[in-house]
């Protein structure tokens, strides 16, 4: 009996692209947010203890318009930073230290998938489910406010939604860089996120110790930067200790130097380095 050779088919389907492969990442990472008890917790109990009663305040009390000092307060509260940074930590602890893990950037990069596209997908279901806390909820109060005001001024009122929405979406990306950094530095997914919260409050100790010497270095901490970048956001006198120079670079330096780092370890690793 005679043995058929083998021969090759050529596959006549055709390609998926390459943005829906980065949606294959994104919706994954959404699905196992969601599904996770620690993220469910954190986005519920934050919601009703930092946004509920703010949320109930304007739709019964009285206000002409919405006023930027009322959503630089619901904003620039230590209980939502406390809150974002554990949630944070538990969204992002997993995201690159899993595959680490399992080994499943074989199977990632076995196709035609960039590092980019994989930061992409990644990133971006991260900061998704970090804007059910950080962005949604005071956006939502900030329009149900514009939405019951007993004024006719909607142009100032215009004005803080926008404001609320650059506050906001800086509240939803200024975590996740950093936590998926270190989720990038372990395979264990609780080195990470312990990682990424003691990291936070090491540096305010750190601020808190060089700040008796000087007030400045006050921005220094993470904690402390962001809500200073909320008064300046809502247009608040910020203390005379703050050069608005060093803090928008610290801001920006926070964000993209983790990112750089994240990129250069997921390109190195995907050619197996």
């Amino acid at each position: 009996m005679g043995i058929s050779p083998i021969q090759y088919r050529p596959w006549k389907g055709e390609r998926s692209a390459q943005n829906l492969r980065v949606y294959v990442i994104f919706r994954s990472v959404i699905n196992h947010g969601m599904k996770s008890p620690g993220v469910i917790i954190l986005l519920v109990i934050g919601f009703f203890i930092v946004f509920a009663f703010p949320l109930i305040s304007v739709v019964f009390a009285p206000h002409e318009r919405l006023e930027a000092s009322d959503m630089n307060s619901s904003l620039d509260s230590l209980i939502l930073a406390i809150f974002a940074l554990l949630l944070a930590a538990v969204v992002t602890s997993d995201l690159i230290s899993e595959d680490l893990s399992s080994n499943s950037f074989v199977l990632y990069f076995s196709r035609a998938l960039k590092s980019r596209d994989y930061i992409a997908g990644k990133t971006g279901g991260a900061l998704l489910l970090m804007s059910l806390l950080c962005l949604i909820p005071p956006l939502l109060i900030a329009v149900t406010a514009t939405l019951t005001q007993s004024g006719n001024d909607y142009w100032h009122s215009l004005t803080v939604i926008g404001r609320t929405i650059g506050a906001g979406a800086l509240a939803t990306v200024f975590y996740v860089p950093y936590g998926i950094m270190m989720s990038s530095f372990t395979r264990r997914k609780s080195y990470a996120a312990v990682g990424t919260f003691m990291s936070f409050f090491v540096l305010t100790i750190i601020a808190e110790v060089f700040a008796g010497f000087a007030q400045g270095w006050r921005i220094i901490s993470p904690i402390d930067s962001l809500s200073y970048s909320f008064d300046w956001i809502f247009g608040e006198a910020l203390p005379s200790f703050i050069n608005k120079g060093a803090l928008a670079a610290l801001i920006t330096l926070f964000i993209v130097l983790p990112s750089v780092v994240v990129y250069v370890k997921i390109t190195r690793q995907a050619v197996g380095k």
